[in-house]
């Protein structure tokens, strides 16, 4: 607070220094133009005082003092002038000087130390002397009185004693020594005693500033702020120079909900520092309390900017936010001190509000959790947080919300929002919700409506029938009910009453409701030409209208014309690019016509955030699927779950894609971080499921084991047992679940499961059968035509060669196909094929030991033992370990007649298999070693 009243420090030195410059030429410039003694300019600053022209004065002793430096009478006159403008830092400076030049000290003291104590100066006003000063009693009280007061803020308690013992000898009855006893009874911590002096001493001089001063703070400390603003405000009155007092006034009128009187001494202030981060808060809090909440926004923001960070300024810029509808400015403030707020409080529900408008809500849910006094103008906060919940897949902290708003929904509108949301939950106590919501609102449009949706929903016709008919009773003028009832019979496929009641809709329509209605029935007749017909009729007077344009989509699907529905779509978002509803529309159709491409076009420009439809998420995902875009898929499912961490359909499609990508270690933790969020069966079971293909077998038990008993006989959890089983080399026990696996889902990993657990029985010939016959059901599954290639080379070389070209026509570049294909022909003396398939596998994969050593075989027989010898030279270095390999390079070498070569590499690997080491003693022998 001192920085504010040192008035010097609220200018920039650039101004300061041209202030002072000007002030210095105009005195050079007067001084230089006149021939003025220095009493003569003493008299002129003289007159100048009485006249109040105190500014003149000063320039008239600066004159003087120019004139005659050493002159102490001008030096004092001129600090008195200083002091009565309240520049006690000049006032200070001149007077000290006039006591150094021996102007009398009983004069200057008393000013001096008044000088001191205004400008904060402590350590000099402690050590100024009243003892040789020839001050009467009454002047050493009054100047002691201040030192007095320095001390203490020094915290020189035993000195401050030593001049209380001294001052309180002086024979002298003014209020001074009343408030010098009053200090010994604060010291003393005798409060309630000093406040008695103090009032004494008020009732002796009520206008005296320093009693007025002390009183109020002996207030302030006995917990009267009340009555301590008053007499601040008195004081403040004597002495508007006392810049903190302002400060402690203003912020007690503050919090006593004073904000009209507060912001008078705030906006003094202010003029003086516009930039304090406090005044800046306190600003924003009787703007707030005039509800002028762009204001409260824009003080309280700048106060935190400088620096302040309190709960209760968070709590009025949330607030302002708010107000102004600035949701997200209202989460990020109610945010950092929604930890420290009690339940219930009214800021919980601000920020659980701001929360629902910035689609935040998972967070609001959490919050509204803690408010639990609700009342009846809750309902609306807590049925949206429950259908935000709803959306975000957050089912749980749903129905929590849905139960709390329906303890206060009473209002139709209320009652139908919250019958909406028990029916999403498949919950059929909703109906009664909308039952009583149209007993409440008997004319409401709405309630009906969604009444009415309801009971089609459930299949409930009767009820429709009859809500429809007393419906057109209460409202004979309005098309509704006939829609309603119409749609009733053709659920009941009674059209041609469906057809009668559109009829009479139609002379009380004068949009497209009706067209509408007359083309889903037409549809259900399976009239296409005519619903074709009308649906142009409809697009013709509103050529965005979705419905039309959906029914124009399925219309053309029917008649092979897709495309051309696609490009009229495309036409109309050219001229609406921002119609999300449109391109999910006609990227839906996109992909039921495999065209995933189109579809990804189509959806690209949607941002996703989380104000986005629902329905863009999966489907987006299965666009990128289906164009065999895996990254970007995985992407789209991490920052679908990122925005909505409870929405288990985002999970879920980053582990299919991690599952394809055999990533089972992070897809592990991607199931464990959703659980930790919210519990899932499905999630658990994949979590399992992930354990034990990254390793973790002993986790994947421990999951198994805290499913429920009734869950155990689910073919998804008998293939994690299978996979647990073979992990753990029991295979041969597994064979029925890995079978109970398979037959719920035949697809390749289930097959590799049930194939391995046979093997490991050793009923070799079941496994053969079974990859056979998965075989001749999933033509185009590659993966187990690999399977049943590797199984036939012992059984049926050539049918193993059928089955590996079979894959090739898929995957023509399958190094290892070609291969094995080329490996197969050479053994069946088929050359020319040999070298055919084994050059294009050696081709791409050069330094692979298999492929380098098939072809250089092929060469061998071919009489290229040079080309064969450079292809073993490839991939021959010490990471070759296979022995059979490392042989074939040896024998090449000799017959290309690199014998020393040979002999010399001869050491380079250690046989361990009796076989090799058999051949290499054939092979020593053969070449005469």
């Amino acid at each position: 607070m001192k920085t504010i009243a040192k008035s010097s420090r609220l200018f920039p030195l650039s101004r300061m220094f041209k202030r002072a410059s000007i002030t210095l030429v105009m005195a050079v410039a007067l001084s230089a133009c006149s021939d003025k003694s220095s009493d003569e300019y003493i008299a002129e600053a003289n007159a100048l005082i009485e006249q109040g022209d105190n500014a003149a004065a000063v320039v008239a002793l600066k004159n003087a003092i120019q004139q005659a430096p050493r002159d102490a009478s001008s030096r004092f006159k001129l600090g008195n002038v200083y002091l009565k403008q309240s520049n006690f830092e000049s006032a200070e400076k001149e007077l000290s000087r006039a006591l150094e030049l021996g102007y009398a000290p009983n004069e200057v003291i008393p000013l001096l130390a008044m000088a001191l104590q205004r400008s904060g100066a402590n350590v000099e006003l402690s050590e100024i002397d009243i003892v040789d000063s020839n001050l009467t009693s009454a002047e050493k009280l009054e100047v002691g009185f201040r030192k007095l007061q320095s001390l203490v803020q020094l915290k020189q308690n035993l000195q401050a004693q030593e001049l209380i013992d001294e001052l309180m000898q002086l024979n002298s009855d003014t209020v001074y020594k009343g408030l010098v006893s009053g200090y010994q009874q604060v010291l003393n911590q005798e409060f309630e005693a000093a406040l008695e002096t103090a009032k004494e001493m008020h009732e002796r001089a009520p206008l005296n500033r320093d009693v007025l001063n002390f009183t109020a703070r002996l207030h302030t400390i006995n917990g009267n702020p009340e009555v301590a603003a008053e007499i601040y405000e008195a004081y403040i009155k004597v002495a508007p120079d006392d810049i903190e007092s302002k400060f402690a006034l203003a912020s007690m009128l503050v919090e006593q909900r004073q904000p009209e009187k507060a912001e008078k001494y705030i906006d003094e202030l202010m003029a003086i520092n516009a930039n304090n981060p406090l005044l800046n808060q306190l600003k924003g809090v009787v703007r707030a309390a005039a509800e002028d909440y762009e204001g409260a926004k824009l003080y309280s923001e700048k106060a935190i900017a400088e620096g302040r960070n309190d709960p209760t300024l968070r709590l009025v810029a949330g607030l302002a936010s708010y107000k102004v509808e600035d949701y997200e400015a209202a989460v990020m403030h109610l945010s950092f001190v929604a930890s420290l707020l009690p339940d219930n409080h009214p800021g919980l529900r601000i920020l659980a509000a701001s929360q629902l408008q910035s689609n935040m809500g998972d967070d609001a849910g959490e919050i509204l959790s803690r408010v639990n006094d609700i009342s009846s103008e809750d309902a609306s906060l807590f049925s949206k947080a429950g259908y935000e919940l709803l959306k975000s897949g957050n089912t749980d902290a749903a129905k929590i919300v849905i139960e709390q708003a329906d303890k206060v929904s009473e209002t139709a509108e209320d009652l139908t929002r919250l019958g909406v949301l028990k029916l999403s939950i498949n919950d059929i106590e909703g109906l009664v919700d909308l039952e009583s919501a149209v007993e409440k609102a008997p004319k409401s449009a709405e309630a009906k409506a969604t009444l009415a949706g309801a009971y089609l929903r459930t299949n409930q016709f009767d009820k429709a029938l009859a809500l429809a008919k007393e419906w057109q009773a209460e409202l004979p003028e309005k098309f509704e009910p006939l829609l309603l009832e119409s749609e009733v019979y053709q659920r009941q496929q009674k059209f041609s009453q469906a057809s009668d009641a559109l009829n009479k809709a139609s002379k009380l329509d004068s949009g497209t409701s009706v067209d509408l209605a007359k083309i889903r029935l037409d549809l259900r007749q399976e009239k296409y030409d005519d619903a074709l017909v009308k649906t142009e009729a409809v697009l013709a007077k509103e050529p965005s209208n979705l419905n039309a344009v959906a029914s124009l989509i399925a219309l053309k699907q029917k008649s092979g014309q897709f495309d051309e529905a696609a490009s009229r779509v495309n036409a109309l978002l050219a001229k609406e690019p921002e119609n999300d509803n449109m391109r999910i529309l006609l990227a839906r159709a996109s992909l039921s016509f495999n065209k995933s491409q189109e579809a990804l076009e189509v959806l690209k420009p949607i941002e996703a955030d989380r104000a986005v439809l629902p329905a863009y998420w999966p489907l987006m995902g299965v666009a990128w699927l289906r164009n065999n875009e895996t990254a970007e898929a995985l992407n789209h499912y991490k920052r679908w779950a990122n925005l909505f961490p409870n929405q288990q359909n985002a999970v879920i499609g980053q582990l299919v894609i991690l599952d394809t990508e055999r990533k089972y270690q992070e897809g592990s933790q991607v199931a464990t971080d959703f659980l930790a969020k919210k519990d899932s069966l499905e999630v658990r079971l994949m979590q399992s499921y992930f354990y034990v293909l990254s390793g973790n077998v002993e986790g994947a038990k421990r999951v198994l084991r805290n499913v429920d008993e009734k869950y155990q006989a689910l073919p998804f959890i008998k293939g994690v047992k299978a996979r647990i089983a073979i992990a753990e080399n029991r295979g041969a026990e597994a064979v029925e679940d890995a079978m109970v696996a398979y037959d719920a889902s035949k697809n390749s990993a289930n097959l590799l499961v049930l194939v391995k657990t046979l093997e490991d029985s050793r009923d070799m010939d079941a496994a053969y059968t079974v990859i056979k016959n998965h075989v001749a059901s999933n033509p185009k599954d590659m993966q187990a035509h690999m399977l049943l290639a590797e199984r036939q080379i012992s059984r049926d070389v050539q049918g193993a060669i059928e089955t590996y070209e079979t894959v090739l026509e898929t995957l023509p570049n399958n190094f290892i196909v070609l291969n094995n294909i080329a490996y197969m022909e050479l053994q069946q003396g088929n050359l020319e094929k040999a070298a055919q398939y084994g050059a294009r596998a050696y081709e791409m994969q050069p330094d692979n030991a298999a492929t380098a050593d098939t072809y250089a075989q092929i060469l061998v027989r071919q009489g290229k033992t040079e080309e064969a010898v450079s292809a073993y030279n490839r991939v021959m270095n010490k990471d070759m370990k296979n022995e059979e390999v490392f042989l074939n390079y040896l024998e090449t070498l000799w017959l290309n007649g690199n014998s020393v070569i040979a002999e010399r590499r001869m050491n380079d690997l250690a046989l361990k298999q009796a076989e090799s080491q058999e051949r290499l003693a054939q092979l020593k022998a053969k070449y005469a070693l």
